[in-house]
């Protein structure tokens, strides 16, 4: 009698052990095919199959859908061309399905926390952390089990010389990030290096922008009609204000850099410099300007055609390939480089 009782209990058990089981594995198929579906593509029960590589049937997957629909997940279906149903969700529902990662998001998002050190030792890296946190937590294990927190950050390193140290412009660098966010104009005390005394003026922050080291603020200032740029470490006061400014005129940033060679420019010149065969490896390859078109000479050298303003950027990089760049034209930056040379001469005259 004890035996007959055993026996009805353990294969009770194991029914109810093998319903857990299926249960389960049909929760780990649902979450599976809300995943698919909430990538923002239709698809199609027949290619649902191929991703669950057969172990299931078809059938199966047709009860699944509906039981998703049933359950107030607004998943919908259409008839494709072919005329099997499609299966999508709603867009506004998407943003609500999380999201797994995969290592080389993973490491792109280290890679990313590296170009934004420029914003080390401000309040703003703590949110630079925040993000990297949160991006963590719907990193799968077998991610973590590839690679850990330390071999991401040795994985890349942006080596960037001249970084300014922004630590004391964290209250500065919130509010121009609020402003532009929020839209609202902005009152600015801002040291002008050529006038050599602090100017104070309304602005409305647009962008803001990275370069060489060094982080500056586009701003539209609405008495002159004029986009400036603005260096962040010559900003000494910088307080919002509860009006919003326009859309209008809204900020095109090709428009902005078209004459540029970095950050200043002027009235555009077709720029025409000749690299000998020795630095051409160098030259060939990159993007230097929107406007910038390469020949290659017989000799192998390279003639690099450019149309952006005389600046004294432009000077300084030409100045940095030393011998092996010869400016063919404008002959107005040909004059401006010998003038240079020869200023250069009288600081270290021949003996």
């Amino acid at each position: 009698m004890k035996n007959i009782i055993f026996n009805t209990t353990l294969h009770d058990l194991l029914n109810y052990i093998i319903r857990i089981m299926a249960e389960l594995k049909q929760i780990e198929r649902l979450l599976r095919i809300i995943q698919i579906v909430s990538s923002g593509s239709k698809i199609t029960t027949t290619a649902l199959l191929k991703r669950f590589e057969g172990d299931v049937s078809i059938r199966t997957l047709q009860r699944d859908l509906h039981h998703i629909a049933q359950a107030g997940i607004p998943l919908k279906s259409s008839k494709s061309l072919a005329n099997e149903n499609e299966w999508y969700l709603d867009s506004n529902f998407r943003s609500f399905i999380p999201q797994t990662l995969g290592l080389n998001e993973y490491l792109a998002a280290h890679m990313l926390k590296e170009n934004l050190k420029v914003f080390r030792n401000t309040e703003f890296s703590h949110e630079i952390e925040t993000l990297l946190q949160k991006i963590e937590q719907i990193v799968p294990d077998d991610v973590f089990i590839e690679v850990d927190d330390s071999q991401a950050d040795e994985m890349y390193e942006n080596y960037t010389a001249g970084l300014f140290d922004y630590s004391s412009y964290s209250t500065i660098i919130n509010t121009i990030i609020t402003a532009i966010i929020q839209k609202k104009k902005s009152f600015v005390n801002y040291f002008n290096v050529y006038s050599n005394e602090i100017k104070s003026f309304y602005v409305e922050p647009r962008r803001l922008i990275y370069f060489k080291g060094g982080l500056y603020v586009i701003v539209y200032i609405r008495r002159f009609e004029k986009f400036r740029l603005l260096a962040i470490q010559r900003i000494k006061t910088f307080k919002q204000m509860d009006e919003s400014y326009p859309d209008e005129p809204h900020f095109n940033p090709e428009l902005f850099w078209k004459n540029k060679f970095g950050l200043f420019g002027s009235e555009p010149k077709d720029i025409i410099l000749k690299f000998n065969s020795s630095i051409r490896m160098h030259i060939e390859g990159r993007h230097w300007h929107s406007s910038q078109s390469v020949t290659i000479e017989e000799d192998g050298s390279l003639l690099l055609n450019l149309t952006v303003g005389i600046s004294p950027e432009l000077i300084a990089w030409i100045f940095s390939w030393h011998e092996n760049i010869e400016v063919i034209g404008p002959n107005e930056l040909r004059t401006l480089i010998k003038e240079k040379l020869n200023n250069l001469q009288n600081i270290y005259p021949t003996t």
